[in-house]
């Protein structure tokens, strides 16, 4: 392709086209003057390249000369435009979907944003399911998913900083908070920590999770997962921070809280009695899915005296044809029941319900049939199963399926001390650990009674002021 050497432009864009990168030039005559235009068709409107800048160009036929500040101001019609004259960004916002446009009797150059990329329309949660919340739901669009908070927070005092994150992807990245609310400390370490990343590509935000986080080996999650809209907006008018990942249908809130994940956007709406009654019944719930097999072990293994009389020889007989300790049987049917589990995630929707509940059931049923475990055995798995699936979010319940097995092991070794010393150590670590310097088991400990009382009754008449553990500038919220 031979283009006329007149600018430091035109030799810039001929290097380009001899790289086969699949990028387009378009070359116009209008009075003598020589325009180009290189894009990228794959990922610009094609509509918009036509109509907005190719056909005012063309239809010029003023007596005065075109040139590029003319083009920007006069004659086209796309509403985001930029001059440059950096010949070395030229590349980098073709890549990003953008249209430059050259002349060859001018020392500038025009960036207009002509980028689309394709995307599914908005659609209902998946993870985050709500009674009576709104259904809209982010998606791989970073602007939809900006839109979607802006149109829950007109504030002029929201704040939007972006990053490019990726040192190919170039991944765009959304920093939300409200200035005056949001503690300006917790603002800049997330800042800090995200220009400290230093990799190839960011194609999801679990990727920024894991970057961010105050220990990338800690067990528990310390950033929140939101889907949806209205969620997001809560947590920014909490005085929190929420980042927006360009390709990623999941945005990030933080600081989070032991006690937060337990919460559901259905209690701030809600009867406050029932708020109360679903906080309790998850936190039970939790520990249910955390202890039941472990104590299952200690009793049947070292205290089976704590059983009534009458009882222990039910067991004993229904555990007569049992060939395992109970050690093995509850290792081997937790096990199962994580496989099953995992099976029914990784299976499409039309038949991973039906292989999570047949699987569940004809399994347990044929494993009491052939004695090989008790049937004790079998409603433990199932109960310690069903409440692993009540916290709203499942990231907190995700460690539970690896700290059960703790649980099951300690407690095989030394009895109920053992469940004991476990159960602390797993307390320890809760106190111990901070999410960008808040106690993660605020409001509990430290104890607040303030805090306290609006998370369990979560009533917003009622909780005039903001949690005061994330120490926001604002702090009364009515």
């Amino acid at each position: 392709m031979n283009l006329k050497k007149n600018n430091k432009f035109i030799n810039v864009i001929e290097d380009i086209t001899k790289k086969n990168l699949g990028i387009n030039l378009r070359k116009l005559f209008v009075m003598n003057i020589e325009i180009y235009i290189v894009y990228i068709s794959q990922i610009i409107d094609k509509d918009k390249l036509s109509n907005s800048i190719i056909k005012p160009i063309l239809k010029y036929d003023k007596d005065d000369n075109i040139n590029i500040d003319k083009i920007a101001h006069s004659i086209i019609y796309v509403e985001d435009i930029s001059i440059d004259n950096d010949e070395n960004n030229i590349l980098s916002s073709i890549l990003e979907g953008k249209s430059v446009i050259i002349s060859n009797n001018d020392d500038n150059y025009l960036i207009a944003n002509t980028t689309k990329v394709e995307k599914r329309e908005i659609s209902l949660p998946e993870i985050e399911n709500t009674l009576r919340g709104p259904k809209d739901a982010f998606t791989e669009n970073f602007d939809a998913n900006l839109s979607l908070i802006r149109y829950r927070i007109r504030d002029e005092n929201l704040k939007i900083d972006n990053f490019k994150i990726g040192k190919r992807t170039k991944t765009n990245i959304g920093v939300i908070y409200i200035d005056d609310i949001a503690n300006k400390n917790y603002v800049s370490e997330i800042k800090n920590r995200l220009q400290k990343i230093n990799i190839d590509g960011i194609v999801e935000s679990g990727y920024i999770e894991k970057f961010i986080l105050n220990n990338a080996l800690d067990i528990f999650p310390q950033v929140g997962l939101i889907e949806r809209s209205d969620m997001a907006a809560t947590a920014i008018l909490e005085g929190k921070v929420c980042i927006i990942v360009e390709g990623s249908n999941i945005a990030l809130s933080t600081p989070k809280t032991f006690m937060e994940f337990l919460g559901s956007g259905d209690d701030r709406y809600d009867n406050t009695y029932i708020s109360v009654f679903s906080k309790v019944l998850r936190i039970v719930s939790f520990n249910i899915a955390l202890t039941l097999s472990s104590i299952y072990v200690a009793i049947i293994s070292f205290h089976t005296d704590v059983l009534p009389e009458q009882y222990i020889l039910a067991l004993a007989m229904a555990r007569e044809t049992v060939p395992f300790n109970a050690v093995s049987e509850t290792l081997i049917m937790e096990g199962i029941s994580e496989i099953l589990k995992e099976a029914n995630i990784r299976l499409p929707k039309q038949i991973g319900s039906a292989i999570g509940i047949v699987g569940t059931i004809v399994i347990g049923q044929a494993a009491v049939s052939a004695g090989l475990v008790s049937p004790l055995m079998v409603i433990i798995v199932s109960l310690s199963t069903m409440c692993s699936f009540v916290a709203p979010d499942y990231t907190i319940m995700n460690p539970i399926r690896v700290l059960k097995f703790f649980m099951i092991i300690i407690t095989s070794i030394f009895g109920l001390f053992g469940f004991v010393m476990g159960y602390t150590l797993i307390i320890i670590n809760l106190i111990s650990t901070t999410s960008f310097g808040i106690p993660y088991l605020a409001p509990i400990a430290p104890f607040n009674f303030s805090d306290f009382k609006n998370y369990i009754l979560d009533n917003i008449t009622l909780a005039k002021e903001r949690p005061r553990f994330l120490r926001t500038k604002d702090k009364t919220r009515q």
